[in-house]
């Protein structure tokens, strides 16, 4: 394997001539095995452990580790636990990973897990052969399926077959960008075995110079839009969402709860985003929707800041009659079922930062009176839950029902 010189970039045009250019520190030429350019290219992107199981069609990769130490392979039972254990390390670390299977077999045990990553938008990159060699796809080949990349289109935000060895990169990086720009998911690609082997020459490119590294603000008409409607409101709830963890913004969060006086709770997400022993926190609604709360019962204003918010019920998870407030940075599946009096597309972080802005320049010291009283309200019903949810766990057997009527 042979790097050029970092300070000129020598590119082959469709005859194989070449011709020299200046070329930015952050890309090299690359000579080598196509297995090479791919390990190459996952360390520009930053993925330090690899998760998968050990094939012979992926020999000349695990040849190119030898060199690289600072490129680990974890290596696995299974396809998918490999991707369980890919998916968790980038959710507690935050940093990039890459899970390999061993051709349309070991992709589909895998789909599982990509299936959970898609549901939970976690940014997984999977990569998996194609048996079928270049030369002979199409013949029905071992362990062949036709268009195997698209099996997995409907769980992934990208998918794609790399055409040339030259090519691993490129898509290694367009894996990695379309995982990792918000809203995250997972990403899938492939290529044929036999351009693990083949020599080339390609670019590999430094993840931070192909990322947008997306951080959106709010739009600020809109944002006064929803704080109008906060301190107008009787009972406001929030819904918190994992948009807040991937953010950082729960003491935002707290905040702006804190500063209306406003309950909060959250649907089917996989962090705690709201610390559950806050008293403006109500718990989570029993039925995924929100008239099945317990507190409070009719809420005339609900946001929900960085929540999925997935529809289990022919009823929409937030009733109609409630004026509702849509942040997050998801905007396709804003509107699609909720009636969104005020969108906000934003990182939440940025979202709830400026919202909380404008609801204390709209604070008045009526204003601040009445969400004091609505907090107080809040932590009344708060502390009777505990000490009932307290009471139910030394007597299990006891109906909790006509206590939670008189709470």
């Amino acid at each position: 394997m042979v790097n050029k010189p970092s300070g000129v970039l020598v590119q082959g045009d469709a005859t194989g001539q070449e011709a020299a250019r200046v070329a930015p520190d952050a890309i090299k030429m690359v000579e080598g095995t196509g297995g090479e350019v791919f390990a190459e290219q996952l360390i520009a992107s930053g993925v330090k452990y690899v998760f998968g199981n050990s094939a012979s069609e992926d020999a000349q990769f695990y040849e190119a580790l030898v060199d690289r130490p600072q490129l680990k392979y974890i290596l696995t039972p299974h396809e998918g636990p490999g991707a369980a254990m890919a998916a968790g390390y980038v959710k507690a670390s935050g940093e990039p990973a890459i899970v390999m299977q061993a051709a349309v077999v070991g992709m589909v045990n895998a789909m599982g897990q990509m299936f959970n990553a898609y549901k939970e938008q976690t940014p997984l990159v999977f990569y998996s052969y194609r048996t079928d060699q270049s030369g002979r796809a199409g013949r029905d080949g071992f362990e062949e399926v036709a268009n195997q990349e698209q099996i997995v289109q409907p769980m992934t935000k990208y998918s794609w077959l790399a055409r040339r060895a030259d090519m691993i990169p490129e898509t290694v990086r367009r894996g990695f960008k379309a995982a990792w720009t918000p809203p995250h998911g997972p990403s899938y690609i492939s290529w044929h075995s036999d351009f693990n082997d083949q020599k080339t020459y390609a670019e590999v490119i430094t993840q931070d110079k192909v990322d947008p590294r997306m951080r959106v603000r709010p739009n600020p008409v809109e944002v006064e839009r929803a704080a109008k409607l906060l301190v107008e409101a009787k009972m406001p709830l929030l819904i918190a969402g994992d948009e807040i963890y991937g953010a950082k913004a729960s003491p935002k969060a707290v905040k702006l709860a804190e500063l209306l006086g406003m309950p909060v709770t959250q649907v089917r997400q996989i962090y705690a985003n709201f610390p559950e022993g806050h008293p403006l926190w109500v718990g989570s609604p029993p039925a995924a929707r929100i008239a099945s709360l317990d507190f409070p019962k009719n809420p005339d204003v609900v946001i929900n800041v960085g929540n999925k918010l997935q529809h289990n019920s022919p009823q929409p998870l937030v009733g109609r009659e409630a004026k509702f407030i849509d942040m997050r940075i998801d905007s396709w599946s804003m509107g699609n079922v909720m009636n969104t009096e005020v969108p906000l597309v934003a990182d939440v972080g940025y979202g709830l930062d400026d919202l909380t802005a404008a609801v204390e320049g709209l604070m008045t010291p009526a204003l601040k009176k009445k969400a004091q009283e609505r907090a107080q309200e809040v932590r009344q019903f708060s502390e009777k839950a505990k000490a009932l949810r307290a009471l139910v766990a030394k007597n299990p057997d006891w109906d909790r029902a006509p206590m939670l009527a008189t709470a």
